[in-house]
């Protein structure tokens, strides 16, 4: 975070600037509510006091706003987690699914000590490790109190608590209320099939519909499907299947994901994968001022199984996109697992892969290879996919298969680890638009992805058309 004063601070707040969102707090010290610093409330300047993130304005005594919702608002997607600590150790307590406090595991991925991980923690977010983590199952469980009609007890539980007393102790410190007291008098809907739906808040602009667009035509057959608004994946389980469905609300403020057929304790993991693959903590305030996908919403879909995806984009190397779907659902029902008589498929483990003589389904014996070396590698644990790794580390790792190329690798650094930066500069459509100077390249910078996918989204249809 760039280093400015007290006083710079509580122009931002005043301002309600939202480049800022997600990157600090604020409290009003006469009612003890801590805000985002894009909420409409209007405090006096005496009267704020700054925070580094939820888990420090709570452990001071202060409870979420309810208009502005800063324990339900989307995160800070960082520009370059691969060299920041608090990024990295963030990423790796979520892909836990918070069940995970142990610290020290956490510090020895980062090759540091973890008395230099609660420092850093403690000096950029004001909390620990632990803190941050407890913070965030309080939240996930109010939520989970407040959208659905399980039981406090599952609830406490399915959150990563290991003690209901534990549980009612924190949330009462954390809140000022008891759990009972915060879910008294919330009427949720009950589905069928112990199914419940729970909201994922975006910042506006969002372009869902391009979004969706996009994941619609690089769908995985028997895995995922779009229908209008809908996305709807099936989660193979132990004797059958869960189902996700992801539309978007009136407001365009937020996601509404129906889960059905998942345990509670499962569900901070899948939320992180969905708001991984709908790229929700994006804040388009950090585009080039001047840019108009700033107004548009840009988003960069991500993936819900990383692996999957590695797969869909080697089999999608110089081939279109219609041909490479089709390949790829021909390899998910030669090499998956089915789920269900009707279609439905596990995309085939890395185990089962590696050793498959996959040119069988038409492939070239390039990408086969190159889908076996990463699959042994993904194995063999030298090769993981974490929104924590070492992005340039991991470019050498992708270009060093055979098989795997400069745009290959920049779409799998894009969709499969987060990186903002990502820029497959090769792509036909891509290199059309800098020749015409449809965008200018250095406005983006460190957020060249989504220029990416603002020229595919606004200008593919044209520039395709175009001849060579």
């Amino acid at each position: 975070m760039k280093q400015l004063t007290n006083a710079d601070y509580r122009q931002i707040i005043l301002r309600r600037d939202p480049r800022y969102d997600g990157r600090l707090y604020f409290g009003v010290t006469t009612t003890r509510i801590y805000c985002r610093p894009v909420c409409p409330a209007r405090p006096k300047p005496e009267n704020i006091i700054l925070f580094k993130s939820t888990s420090e304005a709570e452990k001071s005594g202060y409870r979420p706003c309810l208009r502005c919702r800063p324990d339900l608002a989307p995160g800070n997607k960082y520009i370059n987690p691969g060299k920041n600590i608090v990024g990295r150790g963030l990423s790796l307590m979520e892909e836990s699914g918070l069940l995970d406090q142990n610290v020290e595991s956490i510090a020895e991925t980062l090759g540091i000590s973890t008395r230099h991980l609660r420092r850093v923690f403690k000096e950029q977010l004001g909390a620990s490790p632990v803190e941050i983590m407890q913070t965030r199952k309080l939240h996930l469980a109010k939520q989970l109190l407040l959208e659905t009609q399980e039981p406090v007890t599952k609830i406490a539980y399915g959150a990563g608590f290991n003690s209901i007393r534990r549980f009612n102790e924190s949330f009462k410190a954390a809140f000022r209320r008891t759990p009972s007291e915060v879910r008294k008098g919330k009427r949720c809907k009950k589905h069928n099939n112990d199914g419940f739906t729970l909201t994922l808040m975006v910042r506006k602009p969002y372009d869902y519909s391009s979004v969706l667009a996009f994941l619609k035509r690089h769908a995985a057959r028997g895995i995922e499907k779009i229908n209008g608004n809908v996305y709807e994946r099936y989660v193979p389980g132990k004797n059958t299947y869960a189902t996700i469905n992801i539309t978007i609300n009136t407001k365009k403020d937020a996601l509404l994901v129906s889960l059905k057929g998942f345990r509670l304790d499962q569900i901070s993991s899948i939320l992180v994968r969905i708001k991984r693959l709908f790229d929700t903590d994006h804040n388009p305030a950090h585009l080039p001022a001047t840019s108009a996908a700033k107004q548009s919403g840009v988003r960069v879909p991500g993936s819900y199984d990383p692996f999957e995806t590695a797969v869909s984009i080697i089999l999608s190397q110089l081939i279109s996109i219609q041909q490479a779907t089709k390949k790829l659902g021909v390899l998910i029902e030669g090499y998956g697992t089915p789920i269900n008589d009707h279609g439905l498929y596990a995309f085939p483990s890395p185990e089962r892969l590696m050793a498959a003589e996959i040119e069988k389904t038409g492939i070239t014996r390039s990408k086969a290879d190159a889908i076996r070396t990463l699959a042994g590698m993904i194995h063999n644990q030298e090769f993981t996919f974490s929104y924590s790794s070492d992005l340039p580390e991991t470019r050498k790792q992708l270009l060093a298969i055979r098989g795997i190329g400069p745009w290959t690798t920049e779409m799998i650094m894009m969709r499969c680890f987060g990186d903002a930066d990502a820029f497959p500069e090769n792509d036909l459509i891509i290199q059309r638009a800098l020749e015409q100077n449809l965008v200018d390249e250095d406005l983006w910078k460190t957020n060249r992805s989504y220029m990416t996918h603002y020229i595919w989204n606004k200008f593919a249809q044209t520039l395709s058309k175009q001849k060579k």
